[in-house]
């Protein structure tokens, strides 16, 4: 019989009043990842329009959340909106005039309570539908569930991977990336986005010298090749941290001055697919170069300008198969 793939997304229903979420958030059973800061403009808007959307009793798309191992809930969501109402429910924000209940303009929930009170009973009692995927499901396919429902940009995916796959590994990429601060002009200002793009950059290190390996028949796509090279990262001990990071800042500061010099655009397309793989497989470029003793700017040249090189980095799926015929590509460049 043909061999079908097991994987598959445990998850579950649960309804949840708004009054309940709240009462969880303060218990920290609800817990929100690390996000992109928002203005304040923006997050009364936010909170205008999910009010406005309660009040009037529709019902809201469901919520995706992930089930940790001491059981709190952590919520997955790309436009903030749950978020930006427990901030309404602490009492940090008005709400703007509303179409439908223009008498609520500038209020905040301490002055709706004492003004509306049947009003606020009704946003206390409104339910969340809460798609639950369970605890059991591997880590790499909660961050999947980003691709096909919420289309998460490459902070929110690193803020979520890092409460997903815990404190350790977060301490571990932000010790990384700080070296990179210096340097931020062609990778990011944003801490979460230079954290993924150092994951990616070793997902491509970790290929390349081996120690991703697939089993016979299995082929890992992005998300679970971006998971076995967490899982490495949280293996490597205290040296390695210091001397990846040590090399991290060297050849951040051998394309940086190549940059300067040829005026490549490392930082176009910042912090989308297309400046992920090319950051992967240069900074790779730079310890092939460092490995074999050729010199640096001629490596970068030999390969950086190949336009059909880059075409096939940019069209193929990012598998181990894939990333290994690239490498290869890039060795016969470098003799």
């Amino acid at each position: 019989m043909e061999k079908f793939s097991g994987n598959y997304i445990d998850s579950y229903e649960k309804k949840l009043s708004v009054g309940q979420i709240y009462q969880m958030y303060q218990e920290r059973k609800v817990v929100f990842p690390m996000a992109p800061l928002m203005k304040r403009v923006t997050k009364i808007e936010r909170i205008s329009q999910i009010l406005e959307i309660i009040l009037l009793g529709l019902a809201l798309p469901a919520v995706y959340v992930s089930e940790r191992q001491n059981g709190s809930l952590l919520i997955l969501e790309a436009d903030d909106r749950l978020r930006c109402l427990i901030e309404f429910l602490e009492g940090h924000y008005p709400v703007r005039e509303l179409e439908f209940y223009p008498e609520l303009a500038g209020l905040g929930i301490e002055q709706m309570e004492q003004r509306f009170p049947r009003m606020t009973s009704w946003l206390y009692d409104y339910r969340f539908s809460f798609q639950i995927i369970e605890y059991t499901t591997p880590r790499y396919m909660h961050m999947q569930m980003g691709n096909y429902i919420e289309r998460w940009n490459f902070t929110r995916e690193q803020g979520i991977r890092n409460e997903l796959y815990g404190e350790d590994l977060e301490r571990r990429l932000a010790k990384l990336e700080q070296t990179l601060w210096g340097f931020s002009a062609f990778l990011s200002k944003v801490s979460l986005n230079r954290q993924y793009m150092i994951l990616r950059i070793l997902m491509c290190r970790f290929a390349r010298m081996g120690e991703i390996q697939e089993e016979w028949g299995e082929i890992l796509n992005l998300q679970q090749l971006l998971d076995r090279t967490a899982i490495l990262v949280l293996q490597k001990d205290s040296q390695w941290i210091k001397e990846i990071s040590d090399a991290f800042g060297e050849v951040t500061g051998e394309l940086l001055s190549w940059e300067m010099r040829v005026h490549y655009g490392l930082e176009r397309e910042k912090g989308k697919e297309r400046q992920a793989k090319v950051l992967s497989y240069l900074y790779n470029v730079v310890w092939m170069c460092q490995e074999k003793g050729c010199e640096v700017q001629w490596g970068l040249e030999k390969t950086a300008w190949d336009k059909w090189l880059w075409k096939q980095i940019g069209s193929d799926k990012v598998n181990i198969a894939n990333i290994r015929i690239h490498f290869d590509i890039i060795e016969e460049r470098l003799r």
